[in-house]
């Protein structure tokens, strides 16, 4: 009888190939459960948020609809109708209606405050500017406009003199005589860079920027903190909350708190100047300095707020409005926009205008060019809220919706800009000669044209935002010949991916020569 076969056995022989196909079915669940449960549709939405929130809108059928961006869960609202037997872009549409009734809903109900604080400003910006920031500058904006009127001279002669202060800054460090084009790497850089400083000298003053005992690089440090709120509010938004607080949030936080004590020496620099060299919003932190009511502390985080909200957006606005121009208006609207530009350039005459109600005078063909270019580049997602007690929309309809308590409402602008039943076939395309912009009766309401949000926290800045645009494109129209250096086809295209309206996919460099 044969002696028995002694079987060795090994697991790392015999059962590797079983190992293999196991780890990767083992792979492949885990990342189909990180994708469904953990990341949601964070992936998707960071690769082109507006072109995932448009497929969303449609795909759902539905003017409500749900996301969850790496456990942040959102409802989003886009007041678009997609039932065919109803006219969404009449004020009845009951889409429409529901996001009327939320966005006119108290704070108590649906907060503001709680939302983007829950979303990184709370560390990004600070609690100052979180809860008491808006309305302080509210108030202050209210004072501005209400001084200055619909045109300000003041303001152009700010925007004229920081364009030459960046040119000639640019010009020096390239050598070139005071007659010659100059090289800029990128469009909206310059324009971000000439509209902070203008808004700095018009609102802070002059002597908060020139302070003597401080460091010469402020506006560089803003731009700089400017970039890196926008990157964290982006980054943040699609990781869980544990994870941006400790990574991404708080280093801004950090950076911000270091910006703030050099704004602090500035500002006690400034008190001590010339009075006509002290801006409106200076002189308003003196005012409730002195009487308690502000800290300098306070004072420093509310520069930060200002600054943040009145100089990015209305620059990348009017450097994509003079983009648009040039690559998409046809000769006829370019022959217009310059001759109201050189009017608008010999009215700095005046340091002033009396009002006028512009909601009655023909729309501009400079202002037609900024709305439409505001309405191509409008925000992903705008406003949020927090709802704090549950609430009924449409209660007693067939479109009733309920909001419960925690939950986060995020309206998206860019969803209802390029609705075909709004706008009709061409909504994606740059037309400022739309009736929208050109008939008085065709004027859209908030719902349909909602770049400055709706409701209660309707931005308070529109006015300046665009007397700061018209103001842009004509000095750059007027003052400055401005040439590209790439051929239009290679101009980058219109990019979602910031916390801000849409930039642009790469840098937009140019030739710039003073007329």
């Amino acid at each position: 009888m044969a002696a028995p076969t002694t079987i060795h056995w090994s697991p790392w022989e015999t059962s590797l190939p079983q190992l293999s196909i196991a780890a990767f079915f083992f792979i492949i669940i885990l990342l189909f459960i990180l994708k469904k449960f953990i990341l949601g549709d964070a992936l998707d939405y960071q690769k082109n948020p507006a072109k995932f929130l448009l497929h969303k809108s449609c795909s759902s059928g539905s003017s409500i609809f749900d996301i969850n961006l790496a456990g942040r869960n959102m409802t989003v609202m886009t007041g678009t109708c997609h039932d065919d037997t109803c006219v969404s872009s009449k004020s009845s549409c009951p889409h429409r209606e529901l996001l009327k009734q939320a966005m006119t809903l108290p704070e108590r109900i649906l907060s503001a405050r709680d939302a983007v604080a829950d979303v990184g400003f709370l560390y990004t910006l600070g609690a100052n500017n979180v809860y008491r920031g808006t309305d302080f500058h509210k108030r202050c904006i209210k004072d501005y406009m209400n001084e200055n009127g619909d045109f300000n001279g003041g303001q152009l002669n700010a925007l004229r003199e920081s364009y030459r202060v960046v040119i000639e800054a640019e010009r020096f460090k390239q050598q070139q005589a005071g007659n010659n084009s100059i090289s800029v790497d990128d469009l909206l850089d310059l324009v971000r860079l000439a509209t902070l400083r203008a808004i700095v000298v018009e609102l802070l003053g002059e002597s908060f920027l020139r302070c003597s005992i401080c460091t010469n690089i402020f506006l560089d440090e803003f731009m700089i903190l400017q970039d890196s709120i926008e990157a964290a509010t982006a980054a943040a938004a699609v990781l869980p909350a544990w994870m941006s607080v400790t990574l991404i949030l708080k280093p801004v936080e950090r950076r911000r708190k270091k910006l703030q004590k050099n704004i602090q020496e500035r500002i006690r620099w400034a008190w001590q100047q010339d009075y006509g060299e002290i801006g409106p919003w200076l002189l308003k932190f003196r005012q409730q300095c002195d009487d308690g009511s502000l800290t300098l502390e306070v004072a420093s985080e509310f520069v930060v707020g200002l600054l943040f909200a009145a100089a990015k957006n209305p620059a990348i606005a009017s450097a994509q409005t003079l983009l648009f121009l040039i690559l998409h208006g046809t000769d006829e609207h370019k022959s217009k926009v310059q001759t109201e530009a050189e009017q608008l350039a010999i009215s700095s005459h005046s340091s002033s205008q009396p009002k006028r109600d512009t909601s009655t005078m023909p729309m501009s063909a400079i202002r037609q060019s900024c709305y439409e270019t505001l309405r191509l580049t409008s925000h992903s997602i705008g406003a949020l809220r927090k709802v704090k007690e549950e609430v009924v929309l449409g209660s007693g309809t067939s479109h009733a919706y309920k909001l419960c308590p925690r939950q986060v409402v995020a309206v998206s602008h860019i969803v209802p800009s390029l609705d075909q039943r709004m706008w009709g076939k061409d909504a994606d395309k740059y037309i400022p000669s739309r009736e929208e912009w050109t008939v008085e009766g065709a004027r859209p309401d908030e719902y349909k044209f909602s770049t400055f949000s709706q409701g209660h926290h309707r931005c308070p800045g529109q006015s300046l935002a665009l007397q700061i645009m018209e103001l842009t494109i004509s000095i750059l129209l007027v003052d400055y010949e401005v040439t590209l250096q790439q051929k239009k086809e290679m101009v980058p295209g219109v990019c979602f991916d910031r916390a801000t309206i849409a930039q642009r996919k790469g840098n937009v460099p140019i030739y710039i020569r003073s007329r």
